[in-house]
């Protein structure tokens, strides 16, 4: 299949070519618009999907109804001879077929002549099967050399953004975009690389910076696998918080049963002070909650389990519907699989996840997902942990992740 968008900049195309035909879609060509009559066709893309679909007949052409069909192969439209259907109804009502020559005077029946033609239709069908199989090859090959076709200045920032664990089809649609950006006599490295940097910056979901009030507190909620360092990020942004000049801060956790976990908090909150309170089921929120009505921002630890657990999802739901948080944060940690990554958040992304926080930056050999996880689950960035140290940590910024991902 062989589509065109019209649009008025190349980022509403894409969009609207990622959300129609998803992730297998491959651009053919890309050009503007300069005469166009409508000011919101400004750009047209030209793309197509790793498949054979019925090419429509070019101007001209003769159309079905004269017993002609067209297949598509690398040399453009090929017309192939079909039976007429009034053949056909002549042959199964014993009669001659327009198609075959007079009858000889010989003494063939009927029955002798419907085999000739069966055993010729069947020779035609297939030849027809040997060209549609040479036009396919053809036809994907031809999509093989459009992917591999970037023209040689573009190959090192493809390469790195490659080398960080980008997707394929992300890559292609970044680089296409750059591409026109960048044109014949502006494609040093250096001009391209910040082009590149911005088309990156421009796809990276951040989520809003937290706004405290006045009167009930901002309350932070923290779930995500076990290992991923909640607990670790709670304590950053406490301590974050109170040494800009925030001291109205607590902690609230009901990570109570994991052996060492409620005592590691219990000390951090104690060298901080910072209060902390202790919540062993939804019961207690009312409670607990009541007593912290004069803070500012509480921050909500919860224990992590192993992806899948039932009941742990159970009990997460419980306790975020009793506690109604501002914000929910997925804390998953960056040197994780991207296919452990993608598990974790469609689980967690049903218990009304509306933030991600990565950790372990530093000690990650791939950055992409930063970019594609919060751009496929549509879940913005909030924080990224990138050290033990108690300030490594930083608010999700667009140009520091665009930076990270070109390294």
């Amino acid at each position: 299949m062989i589509k065109k968008y019209r649009a008025g900049t190349f980022t509403e195309a894409f969009q609207r070519i990622k959300e129609e035909l998803g992730p297998d879609a491959v651009i053919l060509q890309q050009q503007e618009l300069k005469n166009s009559k409508y000011p919101n066709e400004k750009v047209e893309i030209t793309v197509t999907l790793d498949d054979i679909a019925e090419a429509p007949p070019a101007p001209g052409n003769p159309s079905r109804d004269t017993g002609k069909v067209a297949t598509y192969n690398n040399k453009g439209l090929k017309p192939v001879e079909w039976r007429n259907l009034d053949d056909e109804r002549a042959i199964k009502l014993g009669g001659r077929p327009k198609a075959l020559p007079p009858e000889p005077l010989d003494k063939r029946t009927n029955n002798d002549k419907l085999i000739e033609y069966m055993e010729n239709t069947l020779a035609e069908l297939k030849g027809l099967r040997e060209d549609f199989a040479a036009t396919r090859n053809d036809f994907l090959e031809g999509i093989r050399v459009v992917r591999d076709r970037i023209p040689k200045e573009f190959n090192p920032v493809a390469a790195r953004l490659s080398k960080n664990g980008l997707p394929a089809q992300i890559i292609q649609d970044v680089l296409a975009e750059v591409m026109i950006l960048c044109s014949a006599n502006l494609r040093d490295e250096v001009y391209i690389r910040e082009q590149m940097k911005k088309v990156l910056a421009n796809r990276i979901s951040i989520a809003p910076r937290p706004r405290l009030r006045k009167g009930r507190p901002l309350v932070q909620m923290f779930i995500g696998p076990a290992g991923s360092g909640k607990s670790g990020i709670i304590s950053k942004l406490a301590g974050r918080a109170t040494i800009t000049g925030n001291p109205n801060v607590a902690i609230v956790t009901t990570d109570c049963c994991r052996m060492g976990a409620l005592e590691q908090m219990e000390a951090f909150a104690a060298a901080a002070d910072i209060e902390l309170e202790r919540i062993y089921s939804p019961e207690d929120v009312p409670e607990v909650f009541g007593r912290l009505r004069e803070k500012s921002l509480v921050l909500v630890d919860t224990a992590g389990r192993s992806l899948g657990n039932k009941e742990h999802e159970e009990e997460i739901k419980a306790f975020h519907d009793a506690i109604r948080p501002d914000e929910v944060h997925l804390v998953l940690p960056l040197n994780m699989r991207d296919s452990d990554l993608e598990k974790s958040t469609e689980i967690y992304a049903a218990l009304k996840v509306n933030r991600i926080i990565f950790t372990r930056q530093d000690d990650a050999s791939e950055l992409g997902a930063l970019l594609w996880l919060p751009l496929k689950f549509g879940i913005p960035l909030s924080y990224v942990g990138n050290g033990q140290g108690p300030d490594n940590i930083v608010s999700a910024e667009k140009e520091i992740i665009a930076e990270w991902l070109l390294k």
